[in-house]
């Protein structure tokens, strides 16, 4: 029982895998869209980065540092093109995207 215990704890500190965690697959990518840059910004995109399998991502947005009732729910394809965001500015300031929670979908 105590080793069982032991290998279990071992588990829990354990990081995971980079094919076990979605989240490594993820990846924001910044593009030049015309009117992001007109407003002094990038329009933020995000993508699968993993070569087979599809993943879910939540993200939550942020204006000026403050959360907005904004969460996004996307399915990204391996391969597909980024899936845009938004700009990284409005014209009040600066907004941005953080990532609530991903998991595979197959």
């Amino acid at each position: 029982m105590r080793r069982a215990l032991c290998a279990l704890a071992l588990l829990a500190v354990l990081p995971l895998r980079a094919e076990d965690d979605p989240a490594q697959s993820l990846q924001f990518v910044e593009d030049f869209a015309a009117g992001c840059v007109s407003r002094n910004g990038v329009q933020i995109q995000v993508k699968n980065t993993h070569p087979t399998r599809r993943i879910r991502v939540w993200l939550d947005r942020f204006h000026m540092g403050v959360a907005t009732a904004d969460r996004s729910r996307s399915d990204l394809a391996p391969g597909a093109e980024p899936e845009p965001l938004g700009c990284s500015r409005t014209d009040t300031g600066a907004q941005e995207w953080r990532v609530v929670r991903v998991i595979w979908l197959d």
